[in-house]
């Protein structure tokens, strides 16, 4: 998809932003690594809400992102780790975005949409906007933000034409919305107001998050997403290799039902991202210490 220098450089840009971030929680004199649990909780709600692809229109279906929520639930460099950690695992495990690509995606979604993102999102909180419609605002924003890099890598790599850059913001602006109204009201759901409230209520809103994910995984639509139906439609999707032998590609599982197939790779990746996390995490919090 992405040819010449845009890989390479893109895979610098997004190694070098998620070595920052890990180095800015290790040190935690800025910013205070989150725990272990609320760390890998997170990183398991944001794969599970990747993991479901929701009808559009016209055989088009799109999911969220997460950035902004991550990095309201953690911080900004925490978010950024996380939203990594789950591209990562998209990649080895499901040959999800494809290993040549997961450099960008990093760049697109984790740095634009949890770093850029959480920054919009501080900027407005410092304006008096309450939580929630700062989270959902820079959530909208964020991923409009992350379209418009995809496009600008696109034509970097001489793909695409103004109407294909057009359409791929237009669909992703409805994304966006959806986005926007989703994060708003999770952030609404796990934001910790008073002293008084339960300090476990975010622990079970996200343990909620990701057993529902796992519950609907089977359910979540087949139809293409936008930037696949989009590329599709100008005649500019090419056949994506399992480069990296990712054992349950397109989240399946061989020699099971689509039911059980569906629920056994969502089972693996929740799994396999919450154990990474958490491993990351409690090491960042001993270099911390």
């Amino acid at each position: 998809m992405l040819t010449g220098a845009v890989c390479p450089v893109t895979a610098a840009i997004a190694a070098t932003g998620v070595a920052a971030s890990a180095y800015v929680l290790a040190k935690g004199k800025a910013v205070s690594a989150p725990s272990a649990l609320k760390f890998s909780l997170v990183s398991a709600a944001v794969f599970g809400v990747q993991m479901l692809n929701y009808p559009l229109w016209d055989g088009i279906s799109g999911h969220l992102i997460g950035g902004v929520l991550a990095a309201g639930a953690l911080g900004i460099p925490a978010g950024i780790l996380s939203l990594a950690i789950v591209l990562t695992l998209q990649t080895l495990l499901f040959a999800d975005g494809g290993a040549f690509m997961l450099g960008a995606n990093i760049l697109n979604m984790a740095l634009v949409g949890a770093g850029v993102g959480g920054l919009i999102r501080a900027a407005l909180m410092r304006r008096q906007i309450s939580d929630s419609s700062a989270t959902g605002l820079a959530a909208f924003i964020s991923v409009e933000l992350a379209a418009f890099a995809l496009c600008a890598e696109l034509a970097l790599s001489g793909k695409g034409s103004f109407a294909l850059y057009s359409t791929l913001i237009g669909v992703h602006t409805a994304l966006a919305l959806v986005e926007g109204c989703v994060t708003a009201l999770l952030a609404g759901v796990l934001a910790e107001r008073r002293a008084e409230c339960n300090s476990r209520r975010p622990y079970a809103v996200l343990a909620f998050i990701v057993l529902a994910s796992l519950a609907l995984c089977p359910f979540a639509s087949s139809f293409p997403d936008a930037f696949e139906w989009t590329m599709g439609s100008f005649s500019l999707l090419p056949s994506a290799p399992n480069f990296v032998g990712a054992p349950f590609a397109d989240y399946s599982v061989d020699g099971l039902g689509s039911i059980s197939s569906a629920l056994c790779a969502g089972a693996i990746g929740l799994g396999a991202t919450f154990i990474l996390s958490f491993g990351i995490a409690k090491a960042l919090k001993r270099s911390e210490a």
